[in-house]
């Protein structure tokens, strides 16, 4: 029975077809799919290169939102200022993982020039620490079996002004009656009491 609900196909269906093949396949090419940097019509470009917190490549694209931040006067002679912005704390297992974005707001810095969080305090990277004020404990960045911090690196973590990046850090994580932590760089209280998803 199937064999008689065939249909033949006329040439100028078979026509009809091949154009509309051809105009999809067109539109497909000449879509948003141009040089990276280059935005879709109506859209904007990146405002600049910012890094990944572990790898150092270029994505200025993704970066997570932020529920809380915090200020800081910028370091040396720098007019201007740098926000810290908590996007999340999360246990998983025996580790944790915090999520920070680091946005330096200086005036008078050109745009396009790149800053890393390294610049960001003065020279150094941050010692990023998680205090449980309770239990009188600090947790310290987890090292591997090379003793190198699994943490953003200061040095290769580079945004632009003020355009954030993200970087993340990972500790031991706290006993599961430990519900909230407090957040250092160095001896600056970044954010006090935060939640500890699991």
């Amino acid at each position: 029975m199937l064999h008689r609900m065939r249909t033949r196909l006329t040439p100028v269906t078979t026509f009809t077809i091949l154009i509309g093949v051809i105009t999809l396949f067109a539109m497909g090419c000449s879509g948003s799919s141009g040089s990276p940097g280059t935005p879709a019509a109506g859209g904007t470009a990146a405002p600049g290169p910012a890094s990944t917190a572990q790898t150092g490549q270029v994505a200025s694209a993704d970066v997570p939102v932020a529920s809380r931040t915090a200020g800081f006067r910028a370091p040396g002679s720098i007019s201007g200022t740098v926000e810290a912005g908590l996007v999340g704390l999360k246990a998983d297992g025996r580790l944790s993982t915090l999520t920070l974005l680091w946005t330096p707001r200086y005036t008078g810095v050109p745009r396009e020039k790149e800053i890393s969080v390294f610049d960001m305090f003065d020279g150094h990277s941050p010692a990023v620490t998680l205090v449980d004020s309770v239990n009188l404990k600090r947790y310290l960045v987890v090292q591997d079996s090379r003793n190198v911090e699994l943490g953003a690196s200061g040095p290769r973590t580079k945004t632009v002004n003020n355009t954030p990046v993200s970087a993340s850090y990972t500790f031991a994580a706290p006993p599961a009656d430990v519900r909230a932590l407090d957040v250092y760089a160095d001896d600056r209280l970044l954010f006090d009491d935060v939640p500890v998803g699991r």
